[in-house]
This record gives structure tokens, sequence and C-alpha cells, in this order.
């Protein structure tokens, strides 16, 4: 097999005039074939039209001399590598095999571009296996950076390497589909996570909601159901189809049967999805809002770690190839992998098992390789998931303290008492919130509690001990204010993870917190004067947040559901129960990307204000202290852990 010089091109529509461009632009001499001349024409004027935008027009008018064009086989007879692009339908590409298998040299690398349809059945058209490959190029080719590289049973090492000196030529990654699985990589995973999407819409979300998931959650440049406008719905459709035909336990949605029965096929109709007048594609206009929180993304990721775990496990490809292909080739902002190790591996197979036993789909069959891949490792929870982690873990009495990546995770963990704030969890997250700030990998806290519940408030038995205001100032002076102190003078964005109670002070320390993440199930409350103290924090604090609104809760301790608490200022996002391990990596992953310098000011900032309120905390502070004094105050908290309603006195 000698160099490559001269490449011939099989079909000239979106694929083959664009392999053709960008196979020309680093100095190949190609002959695009296609049935008629007109076509091939209209394949140069694209091709025209695209290098002027990517350089000169001197650089143009060379490139273009590269590119010939004819509606004969014949003058493929030289080529050194021929590349079929034609539609992905079977008997199209048949004919064109058996066309070229006539006339190419000996010694010609005979690829295709195809996405779905096996390489070995292709192959078996020819009678030259040996030379026969799948080079599949990413949509547009010139563009994309990626390119995946399918070997047949028969490939030879002298095809593969030619075609990786090709891949290399034209400045393109490649990934290594090591076996001819219907899909290959790219497709394979692409096919479970469009058909999930379909599931999800014909459950009853709604399109713009699924699509501003994709965009503003996952981080993807598309939602899935604009994409499939975008790349056409017949074209999904059709993988979908090829898949199926080769034993692949899928179905086709009704919802895109009836799409092709109506002939909105996307942007190429004008319809699909979304309206595209003039048959031109229009990304949709989407603003984020909050419905989009109650999209899992974790059901995106998990039919596609499902499969990635099916490839990796028969030895189709590797973890890191499965990575890349689907960053460098579908845009991804993350391989597969990395988000199931940072969502949890353990919430990942939860999806699926749970997804699995409601529809017996067998995309949520939990692949059996999964378990041989990860063993018990769940992800950056333990350091350990795919990939490994930098992680760390440090028991302080009832507060632990875990370094992930970039963030710091402090848990109160007394679950037995709602995680109710004694002497040792005032003091030991304050110590935590030190070794945080000090550490200059982390870029983000996050402060939650153990087990079904943030935080239920200060410790009754503790509040109980107080006999007198010298005690209570005590622990207002060496416990309470130092940790206020320290949340309003943070220079670090502190996250709040709240899940079931947070009462008392559980919902201060999410005033004194910068985000605050509410499972939709939480309940907030400030509920200190219904046993004869009250809310030293909110009281003040919360002023400055809610304007007056806080009075009414502190006066009554009345409860706030998390729909509530958000209109009052307290909770910025509500995710449902599954999804706040999830909403917790996408706010640190989008904290860590934010340049030091602009946290350091926004948070200066804010601390600035938050000081103003400081003598007014100090006073708020002393009137607990001075309740510690009263009978009420005795009153309330022996009535409270005898289970009995108070007498008050006003005394």
């Amino acid at each position: 097999m000698g160099k490559i010089e001269k490449i011939g091109v099989v079909g000239t529509g979106t694929m083959g005039h664009g392999i053709a461009e960008v196979s020309a632009f680093f100095g190949y001499n190609v002959v695009m074939i296609d049935i008629s001349q007109d076509l091939l024409d209209e394949a140069l004027q694209k091709i025209n039209n695209s290098l002027k935008k990517i350089t000169s027009k001197e650089n143009v008018e060379k490139i273009m001399k590269r590119i010939h064009t004819s509606i004969d086989y014949k003058d493929l007879a030289d080529a050194d590598l021929i590349i079929e692009a034609v539609p992905e339908k079977f008997e199209v590409k048949q004919k064109v095999f058996e066309e070229i298998d006539k006339i190419a040299k000996e010694n010609a690398i005979i690829a295709t571009n195809t996405s779905t349809i096996p390489i070995n059945d292709l192959a078996g058209i020819t009678h030259r296996k040996s030379n026969f490959i799948g080079i599949h190029f990413m949509n547009p080719p010139v563009l994309m950076p990626l390119v995946e590289i399918i070997l047949g049973n028969e490939t030879s090492q002298k095809t593969l390497d030619s075609a990786l000196d090709y891949v290399r030529s034209i400045n393109k990654d490649f990934v290594l589909v090591k076996k001819d699985v219907p899909g290959f990589l790219v497709n394979r995973i692409n096919t479970k996570t469009f058909l999930e999407a379909m599931i999800m819409l014909e459950e009853g979300y709604k399109k713009e909601d699924l699509d501003l998931m994709t965009r503003f959650r996952l981080g993807f440049p598309m939602g899935f159901i604009e994409l499939m406008d975008y790349v056409g719905i017949d074209v999904v459709y059709n993988a979908l189809n090829e898949m199926i035909k080769r034993g692949e336990k899928l179905f086709v949605p009704k919802t895109l049967e009836e799409m092709i029965k109506q002939g909105k096929l996307g942007a190429k109709t004008s319809s699909g999805f979304y309206n595209h007048p003039g048959k031109i594609f229009k990304k949709p206009f989407l603003i984020p809002n909050d419905s989009m929180y109650f999209v899992n993304p974790g059901r995106i990721i998990a039919v596609a770690v499902n499969e990635a775990s099916y490839l990796i496990g028969n030895n189709v490809s590797t973890k890191d190839d499965i990575e890349k292909a689907m960053v460098k080739g579908m845009n991804w902002s993350y391989g597969p992998l990395y988000f199931a190790d940072h969502y949890g591996i353990d919430n990942i197979l939860k999806i699926l098992d749970e997804r699995y036993n409601l529809t017996k789909y067998d995309i949520y069959k939990i692949d059996p390789h999964m378990k041989e891949i990860v063993g018990n490792n769940l992800g950056v929870k333990n350091g350990k998931g795919f990939f490994e982690y930098t992680y760390v873990r440090e028991n302080m009495g009832p507060v632990s303290y875990e370094k992930i990546e970039n963030y710091a995770l402090i848990t109160i963990r007394r679950p037995e008492k709602l995680n109710a704030l004694n002497e040792d969890v005032w003091r030991n997250v304050r110590i935590l919130l030190e070794k945080a700030e000090n550490d200059k990998d982390i870029k983000s806290v996050v402060l939650t509690g153990e087990g079904s519940s943030f935080c239920s408030g200060d410790d009754i038995e503790m509040m109980k001990t107080w006999k007198n205001s010298a005690i209570a100032k005590k622990w207002l002076e060496e416990l309470a204010w130092p940790l206020v102190n320290k949340m309003i003078n943070y220079e670090k964005p502190i996250i709040a993870a709240v899940k079931g109670y947070a009462f008392g002070g559980g919902m201060e320390l999410t005033l004194l917190s910068d985000i605050v993440i509410s499972t939709n199930n939480a309940i907030f409350s400030i509920p200190e004067s219904i046993i004869g103290a009250f809310p030293p924090i909110a009281s003040p604090l919360g002023i400055y947040l809610t304007d007056k609104r806080i009075a009414r809760y502190a006066l009554t301790g009345d409860w706030l559901n998390a729909e509530q608490a958000r209109s009052l200022g307290v909770v910025d996002i509500i995710v449902p129960q599954d999804q706040l391990d999830i909403a917790v990596f996408e706010m640190t992953n989008k904290l860590a990307k934010i340049p030091p310098l602009s946290i350091r000011a926004v948070k200066k900032t804010v601390n600035s204000s938050k000081s103003i309120f400081i003598n007014s905390l100090k006073n708020s502070l002393n009137e607990l202290v001075i309740l510690a004094d009263s009978k009420d105050f005795a009153e309330g908290m022996s009535a409270f852990i005898e289970k009995r309603k108070p007498r008050y006195i006003g005394e």
C-alpha cells in the first residue's frame, strides 16, 4: 500500500462534499462521483462557499483546482483511497461498492463513511476485505475534529496504518472501534440518548424543557430534540431501524413514526419538532427556566453509560476513546463516564434499575460488565469510579469533611437527631470551613446533612443546659458567633444542599449561604418563638433578604415548602429528591470554571453588604442570651422535651 495522493469520494451530500473539501484543503487531489452533474455542481458550489469562510480567496482557488467531478466510476481507477458517502441504505451502498470493486486498483483502500451499517456486510460486497475499513466522519466534516476508524474482521494492519496516516494528515483526531458492532461507538450511544429523549417527550415532558436541560444543565451546544431537527428526523428514524434490523433490542417511538408519515423531517422540510422557515435550520431561542430542573439529565447519561459499559466490556472500545468520541465527535461537555462518576454511579444504576422495572425496555437493562468495570466504586464520592479522582475524607466528631476534586463537602452527621446543632457541630463546621478556605484547590464549599434532613436547628438538649444567661453567652461567644462571622466573611462560595427539614438554625445556615439548592420535599421554618426563644440570625439577616416578609415566619413559626422559600428569596434552585447530587455537581462545576479573581470580587461585595448587619446580628444573638434567663425559655425547652403543651407566663 503506497502513499495516499488521490482520493475518490462517492456521494456528494452533506458528508460527501464535506469529506472532499477537507481532503482538498490539506493538499489531496480529489475526484467526486455522483449520479448527475447537477448534484456535483451543487456540491462544488457548497464547497466554494464553505472555503470562503475559512481561508483566503487565493487559497480557495488553489483548493478548488484540486477537486474534480465525474459521473463515471472509471475516474476512480487511480485513486489511492476511495470513501463511500451515499445515503444510509444497504441496497444503495451495495450498488456503489459493486462498481468500486470492479474499477479500483488492487492496492486501493476502500472505505465507508457509514454510521450504522456493519463494516463486514459492506466489505463482503467486495473481493478485497483486507483493504476495507470504516472511516466515519462527524457532521460537518470540515469542522468536527474527530473521525471513527472501524475495523472489519479482515481489515489488515497496513490498511489501518494507511487510514490513520490519512486521518492525521487532515488534522483529525480519531477513535478506534475494534469490533464491527451496529452503530459502532458514537451512534450506538447517540441512538440510545435520542431514544431516551423521545421516551421522555412521549411521557409528557415539553420539548423546550428537554432542550433547556440539555443545553444549560448538561452543557451541550444543542438539545436532543432540536438536534434531531438539525440532522434530520428521517436520519434518526433510519438509524434506529438499521440497528433494529441487526438485532438491537430497540424500538421506534410512535412520535417519530407519525412525523415520518407527515413528512416533518426537520429543517430540511421547514418543519420538525420546531419550525424552520425556508428550510434553514433555526436554533430555537430558549431561556433557562425553573422547569428544566425537573427534567433529570441522569436519565440521558444513564443510557449512555449503560451502552459505554457494553462497548468496554466487549472490547469494542476503551474508556478514553468513548470519552473522546462524545466530547470531540458530538460536542458533549464531558464524556458519559465522567458524568456518571460525578452524578454518582449508585444514582446511575438506580435510574436504570427503576426504569427497567417500570418499562422493561432493554435500553435500561443494566449491562453485566458494569460491575466488573466499576466494582463497588461510586465515582467522585469515594475517589474512584470509571476513573480516579482527588478525594480525601476526614471525620471530626459529628461533622465530616470531604475534598472532592475542586470542592469541599461538609456534612452534619447526626441523622438520629435530624442533624440538630450541638456544641460540636457549631465548632467543627467552622473549623472545617477554615480548612476549605485555606486549600487553594477548593473553589467552593457544599454544606449538607446526612440522612433525610438538612438540619433541624439547635439541639434542645443543648439549649436546656442554659440555666442562665452566662452559659448562653459562652455558647454565643465561643461557638455561635465565630461560625456566623466566618460565614458572613467567607471568601469562597458556600452552597447549602437542602433536603427534608431546614428548621431554626438549619434555615438560618441557608440564609448565611450564597446559593441554596433544595429538594422539592424540603420544609423550612424558624419556629424558635414557639418554644420560648427566637431566631437570632433570621430576624435581622432575613429582613435584608426578604424585606419584611420573613417577620411573619419568625413570629409564628409557620412552615414553608420549597416553593414558598424560593419566593421568599431563601432558596435559589429546586430539584426533585433524586437530583440533589446532580445539581450540586452542576453548581460546583460551574463555579470551578469562573476566574478566581471574579469569584473573590463578587464574594467581597456580597460579604460587605451583609457586614452592614453585623451589629444587628450581635444584638440579636444577645437577645437570645437574655431570653435564656427567662422562665418562659426554660418552660419552652422543658415542654418540647417532655412533648407537652407549654404554659407561658411572660416572665
